[in-house]
């Protein structure tokens, strides 16, 4: 991929129709159940209360990963962000992330799963964060179920802003995000 990174919304680009069936397929494989909202809440109009979905292309408009952010004044969420297996390890995400902190001009959010020696990914997702100016926040965090039935699942939150008052990040995200 070179450098002409676009990052493209799905309410204001002209977005090849075949790249909606390529961003679920990757929400699918990326993202456990219970780690993914229904697929038809990421692409509801952009009037409708709910994260706002951006598609990475590179230069040549060639689909290559998805970002869902929320917006909330104080700071965005970043709840989903995938890019695609083809292409992981050539530095895409770490400029995803830039572009993204250059867009918000405010602290961004994400949850990432702590690390447990039965997910070695985990340590690897949490390093290429703290390498792209994300910091771990000191406070324990357990995201909501999505939907009944579904476990709920402890994470770690990471910021681009360390000092970003954890607690208040939390409440925001369980009453917007979750609705609990």
């Amino acid at each position: 991929m070179n450098e002409s990174l676009k990052l493209l919304s799905l309410d204001g680009a002209d977005v090849p129709q075949s790249w909606l069936a390529e961003a679920e397929s990757l929400y699918l494989d990326a993202f456990p159940p219970e780690e993914r909202r229904p697929w038809s809440t990421i692409v509801a109009p952009a009037s409708q209360a709910g994260p706002r979905l951006m598609f990475v292309a590179d230069g040549c408009d060639i689909f290559a990963g998805f970002v869902t952010l929320w917006d909330f004044g104080a700071f965005v969420y970043i709840e989903h962000f995938a890019i695609d297996p083809s292409i992981r390890g050539r530095g895409t995400g770490a400029r995803v992330l830039a572009r993204l902190a250059d867009m918000v001009c405010r602290p961004l959010v994400l949850e990432a799963e702590p690390v447990a020696d039965d997910n070695p990914m985990a340590a690897r997702r949490i390093g290429f964060y703290q390498r792209n100016g994300f910091a771990l926040l000191g406070h324990d965090y357990v995201q909501p179920p999505y939907q009944p039935g579904l476990p709920s699942v402890p994470l770690r939150l990471m910021s681009t802003d360390p000092a970003i008052d954890a607690a208040a990040v939390e409440r925001t995200l369980h009453r917007e995000v979750y609705g609990v």
